[in-house]
């Protein structure tokens, strides 16, 4: 009898201290993405998180890159996690969602008070901090994009009368609203899927991570769905169906190209929606999560695909161990790439295919913040999911 006591003593010991630990990583890895936050105006805008842009073709010469993207899936990976942080941290995470408002304004025009862009926009940027692209900025400007407005709006989550219209701006620049998309599989050349730019003269362009983005973000309201959103399941179904997503993620997705960031991206939209289309493909997302798994040697990836193996209801037979002496590790390793640019996303085909595995024409994304947010978003869903 003494020695069962003795056991569960030490059982509840030993659990007490992994809880105070696992509070204490969240703690530091909280007020390490609140360090990153940029506090005044400068070459970032108050409230943004530094990110860095490196040249695929000599990727250990990074710049320093002012766009807003990881600033906004940063706070809406904190607003996910926000409300089951101790109380103690809620007011920082809050402090920061508060101070990143101050930056989106600088990255709309007032003439399309419902979309963003991925650079600043007065005056327009292009690859800041090239000296190569500075003269082509005024010409060469991107148009807004549904990415970028569409997470804004999920780290900012505004009335519902702002995305009602939201939504009705979506469908004004669906496929064959104005262009045919022309660098997608072909049979999906007819089907209305929203495009992933707002602008008349950029071509179509379909991209698997931002559909899944613009879809959490409709879920997430609630809104009543239309034909458009219809037929960007209908796509998203389809990828998912064929495996495109390891077979030809870089083709189907060119913004994000690799396989656990597609997964991850699929894994939270099931995870905030629980779409009916989606269930058929979830063992099949996990064993392909696990598969990918196996074969990484990336801790970012790893993270994801744990996260997104939790997200989508199965419990990983080891899981990744963080602390803060490998935190900064992690942050600084080349393969934390979330998000690419390639300028051979806007060819039509042929071209597109034979342009997409070539690195001088590509730029990878990264931002140590976001890592941070990773870390800490894989954390608390392990910590919440029963596992």
């Amino acid at each position: 009898m003494r020695i069962c006591v003795l056991l569960q003593g030490m059982l509840i010991f030993g659990m007490i201290l992994q809880s105070n630990a696992q509070s204490s990583v969240i703690s530091f890895l909280l007020h390490r993405i609140d360090s990153w936050q940029v506090r005044s105006d400068g070459f970032y805008y108050e409230g943004m998180f530094t990110s860095f842009r490196y040249y695929a073709a000599f990727p250990h010469r990074p710049k320093q890159d002012n766009n807003i993207f990881f600033t906004a899936i940063t706070c809406y990976t904190l607003r996910q996690v926000r409300a089951e942080l101790p109380d103690s941290l809620q007011p920082v995470a809050d402090s920061i969602l508060l101070r990143a408002q101050h930056a989106y304004a600088f990255y709309q025009k007032p003439q399309h008070p419902l979309t963003y862009n991925f650079w600043p926009v007065d005056p327009p940027e292009v690859f800041p901090n090239s000296f190569l692209l500075k003269p082509f900025r005024y010409i060469n400007a991107l148009s807004d994009d549904a990415d970028d407005a569409s997470m804004i709006w999920l780290a900012m989550h505004p009335p519902d009368s702002v995305m009602k219209a939201y939504h009705a701006y979506l469908t004004e620049y669906a496929n064959t609203m104005h262009h045919q998309i022309r660098n997608t599989y072909k049979k999906y050349k007819h089907l209305p899927f929203y495009n992933t730019w707002f602008g008349e003269k950029m071509p179509v362009d379909v991209d698997f991570c931002v559909l899944c983005n613009v879809l959490t973000l409709l879920y997430s309201y609630h809104i009543s769905f239309n034909r458009y959103d219809s037929a960007s399941m209908k796509w998203l179904e389809d990828m998912l169906q064929e495996r495109k997503y390891i077979l030809d993620a870089a083709y189907i997705s060119p913004h994000y190209a690799r396989p656990p960031v597609l997964i991850y991206h699929a894994a939270r939209l099931w995870h905030i929606a629980h779409p009916e289309w989606m269930k058929p493909y979830i063992k099949q997302l996990q064993m392909d999560a696990i598969r990918c798994l196996q074969h990484t040697n990336c801790a970012m990836d790893s993270i994801i695909l744990y996260t997104s193996l939790m997200r989508l209801g199965t419990k990983p037979e080891v899981m990744m161990q963080i602390d803060a002496n490998r935190v900064e590790e992690i942050e600084q390793q080349s393969c934390a790439i979330f998000f690419e640019a390639g300028f051979y996303a806007m060819l039509r085909n042929p071209f597109k295919r034979w342009f997409t595995p070539l690195s001088f024409i590509k730029y990878y994304f990264s931002s140590p913040a976001y890592v941070d947010a990773l870390l800490l978003e894989y954390i608390m869903t392990y910590k919440f999911s029963g596992n």
